[in-house]
C-alpha cells in the first residue's frame, strides 16, 4: 500500500505545485509521467507495480479511453454537415480530406522506419503517427477564443476524425495479429459496432423521453453516472470477447455517451472522477514503467526518439497547402504544429504493441518521450502564431473630439469589447492620460483629408463629437461616404438630413430631456440598460442556426433574449420562437457572453 500512497498523493501535490511555481505551459499528465519516471524504476524506484497498483492503472486508461471518446463533439459534426456561407469554407470537408493526406503521409514515414530496421509493423507504426491528441488540441482552441468559427472548428474536426478512425483501425489490426482468423475477427468487430448502434437507437427511442427514466433521475441522483459505468462495462467485455482490445470498448461507450448529448453538469462529473482519480494513477504509473535507462543505453532506440518526433510533425505537412487555401499561410503553419501534438492514443497503442510484441520497452519509451515533447511544445508554437479571435473580430470605433464625453465613452466601449481610437486635434485640456486604456492620437487638425490620413475612417464605427457642430455633419457625411457601417453626430440644433441618409444625429440638450424622463416613466428600464450586464444587439448571420428554435441555442446559457427585429417587425420571442438570417437579436447579457454570441451567430 505505500506505493499506492506514493502515486496518490504525487497525483495530489502535482497541480498545486505547477500552480505555485507558475508553471502553467506544463500539462498536468506531463508533469505526472514526469513525477512517475523520477519515483519510478529510472530514478529512485520508490513506486513499486504492484497488483493494486496495475489494477488500478488499468482501470485509468479504461476511463481516460472513455473520456476520449466522450470528448467527440457529434453536434460539432452536425453543424458542418448543414452547411455554411457558400463563400465560407465547409470545416467537415477540409477536415476529412485533411486526414487523408495525414494517414498517407503517415504510412509513407512509417515504411521507411521499417524499411530502416527500427520497426517490424509499419501499419501499427502508421496508426501511431497518424493520432492527434483531442485533450490537447481542445483546451488550446478554447483558451485562444477560435472554438466555435471555422479554423478552430477544422482543427478540432480533423483531431476528431483522426482519433476515431485510428482507434477504429487499431482494433481492427490487433484482432488480426492476435487471430488467424481474419475474417472472423472483422465480422466480430463489425457485431460490436452494430451492438452500438442498437443500444443508441434503443435510448433515443425508449428511454432518453421515458416518464419512468425522468423519475428514477429524480429519486435516485447518480442513476446516470450508474448507467454510464455499465454502459463502460458492458463494451469492455463485449470488445474483449470479439479479440479486440478493451480501450475501444471504452473509446465507444464514451463516444455512444456523446452521441446522446448529456447536460454538461453531468459530463463535469465525470471528468472530475475520471481526471481526479483513476486518470493521474495511470499517468504516473507510465512514467514508472519507462525504461530510461535501457533507451539512453540503446544507440539504436535513441535514434528513433528524434526520428519519431519529426514523423509526429512531417506526417502533418499537408495541413499548411489545404489549411492555407482557406485560413493564410500563417494559421496553416500554427495549425499543423497544434495538430502534431499527440499523448494519450499512442501510450495506449503502444502498451498495445509491446504486449504483442510488435515494440520493445525501449521503442515505447520513446515513443511515449516524443509524445510528451509535442505536447509541451505544439500548444506553445499555436499560442504565438495565432492571434486570439477576440482581438481579431473586435468592433473597432473612431471617436473624433477630446472631450470628456469622448473619454468616458472611449473606457465604456473598451469594457464593451470594441477597439476604441480617440482621435483629436488638442487634449491639453484633459488629465490623467497616462493610464487609458484606448489608443489616443493627436492630429493637426480635424479637416477630412487629415482623417483620411489617420485612417479614421477604417473603422466600422464614427463617432463625430467636436465642440464644432458643422465640423461634425462633415466629418459623419465623409464616413458614410467611406462606407462606414455605423456613424453618429453631435448636433445641438434640428437638422434636416437626405432622406437616404443613415447618419444618426444626438444633441446633449434633446438627450437630457428625454433620459431623464425616461427615468422618471421607466426607472427599471434605465436601470437595465446601465447595468453591468446590460443590453446587447446581436446580428444573426450563420446560416447553420437558421430557422433554429432559441429554445435550442445552447450557448445561450444564462442570456435573455428579450426582442428580435427583424426588418421593420419587432417580435417579442418565446422558446419555440425561430431566429432568421438578418435577425437582430436585443439580449440582456455581459459583455463577455455577448462577444461569444457574436463570433457564434455572427460568422
Amino acid at each position: 500500500m505505500l506505493s499506492l500512497m506514493i502515486v496518490v498523493l504525487a497525483a495530489f501535490f502535482i497541480p498545486i505545485v505547477l500552480h505555485r511555481m507558475q508553471w502553467i505551459a506544463i500539462p498536468v499528465v506531463v508533469a505526472e509521467i514526469a513525477i512517475g519516471l523520477i519515483l519510478g524504476k529510472s530514478g529512485f524506484g520508490l513506486i513499486e507495480q504492484v497488483p493494486t497498483l496495475e489494477l488500478l492503472s488499468n482501470l485509468g486508461i479504461i476511463y481516460l479511453m472513455f473520456l476520449t471518446g466522450l470528448e467527440i463533439d457529434f453536434e460539432l459534426i452536425r453543424a458542418s454537415k448543414k452547411g455554411c456561407d457558400s463563400s465560407k469554407p465547409n470545416p467537415l470537408w477540409i477536415s476529412v480530406f485533411t486526414f487523408v493526406g495525414i494517414f498517407v503521409l503517415a504510412l509513407l514515414i512509417a515504411w521507411v522506419i521499417a524499411m530502416l530496421g527500427i520497426v517490424k509493423a509499419p501499419f501499427f507504426m502508421t496508426l501511431i503517427i497518424a493520432t492527434i491528441s483531442v485533450s490537447v488540441t481542445l483546451p488550446v482552441l478554447k483558451d485562444k477564443g477560435i472554438l466555435d468559427v471555422p479554423l478552430g472548428q477544422t482543427i478540432l474536426l480533423t483531431a476528431v476524425i483522426a482519433d476515431l478512425v485510428t482507434m477504429i483501425l487499431l482494433a481492427i489490426y490487433v484482432a488480426f495479429r492476435r487471430s488467424s482468423e481474419g475474417i472472423t475477427s472483422m465480422l466480430l468487430i463489425g457485431g460490436l459496432f452494430l451492438a452500438v448502434f442498437l443500444i443508441y437507437w434503443f435510448l433515443i427511442r425508449f428511454v432518453k423521453p421515458s416518464n419512468m427514466i425522468k423519475k428514477i433521475q429524480r429519486e435516485t441522483i447518480s442513476i446516470g453516472t450508474r448507467g454510464v459505468f455499465a454502459l463502460i462495462i458492458f463494451f469492455v467485455a463485449l470488445s474483449e470477447s470479439v479479440g479486440a482490445e478493451n480501450i475501444l470498448g471504452a473509446f465507444l461507450a464514451g463516444a455512444l455517451v456523446s452521441l446522446l448529448s448529456p447536460d454538461k453538469g453531468f459530463i463535469s462529473q465525470l471528468n472530475a472522477f475520471g481526471y481526479g482519480f483513476l486518470v493521474p494513477i495511470f499517468f504516473v504509473m507510465v512514467g514508472v514503467k519507462l525504461d530510461l535507462w535501457g533507451l539512453l543505453n540503446n544507440t539504436q532506440s535513441l535514434l528513433l526518439l528524434p526520428l519519431l518526433l519529426g514523423a509526429f510533425y512531417l506526417s502533418k505537412a499537408l495541413v499548411i497547402p489545404i489549411f492555407s487555401r482557406f485560413f493564410g499561410w500563417k494559421r496553416a503553419v500554427a495549425s499543423a504544429v497544434l495538430l502534431g501534438s499527440t499523448l494519450s492514443l499512442v501510450i495506449a497503442a503502444s502498451a498495445v504493441g509491446e504486449q504483442l510484441g510488435m515494440i520493445n520497452a525501449t521503442t515505447n519509451t520513446a515513443l511515449i518521450l516524443a509524445a510528451v515533447i509535442t505536447v509541451l511544445t505544439s500548444p506553445m508554437v499555436f499560442q504565438r502564431l495565432v492571434p486570439d479571435e477576440e482581438a481579431v473580430n473586435c468592433v473597432r470605433a473612431s471617436l473624433i473630439g477630446f472631450n470628456p464625453v469622448t473619454m468616458q465613452l472611449a473606457r465604456d466601449l473598451t469594457r464593451g469589447g470594441y477597439t476604441v481610437t480617440l482621435y483629436g486635434s488638442d487634449k491639453s485640456n484633459l488629465q490623467h492620460m497616462e493610464g487609458s486604456s484606448f489608443k489616443m492620437v493627436e492630429l493637426p487638425s480635424n479637416d477630412i483629408d487629415t482623417l483620411k490620413n489617420a485612417k479614421v475612417f477604417d473603422a466600422e464605427i464614427v463617432v463625430a463629437f467636436t465642440k464644432v457642430d458643422e465640423d461634425n455633419l462633415l466629418i459623419a457625411a465623409a464616413a458614410e461616404e467611406q462606407g462606414v457601417n455605423q456613424v453618429i453626430a453631435r448636433h445641438e440644433t434640428k437638422v434636416n438630413l437626405p432622406e437616404q441618409s443613415q447618419i444618426k444625429v444626438i444633441s446633449a440638450f434633446f438627450s437630457n430631456v428625454t433620459l431623464v424622463k425616461a427615468m422618471i416613466e421607466h426607472p427599471s428600464l434605465i436601470d437595465l440598460v446601465t447595468t453591468q450586464e446590460h443590453l446587447q444587439e446581436i446580428r444573426m448571420n450563420n446560416r447553420a442556426y437558421h430557422f433554429i428554435r432559441i429554445r435550442d441555442l445552447d450557448m445561450l446559457g444564462q442570456s435573455l433574449v428579450l426582442r428580435i427585429l427583424r426588418g421593420n417587425e419587432v417580435i417579442t420571442p418565446h422558446g419555440d420562437t425561430v431566429i432568421h438570417l438578418g435577425d437582430r437579436l436585443i439580449v440582456s447579457d455581459t459583455p463577455e457572453h455577448a462577444r461569444r454570441l457574436r463570433r457564434l451567430l455572427g460568422s
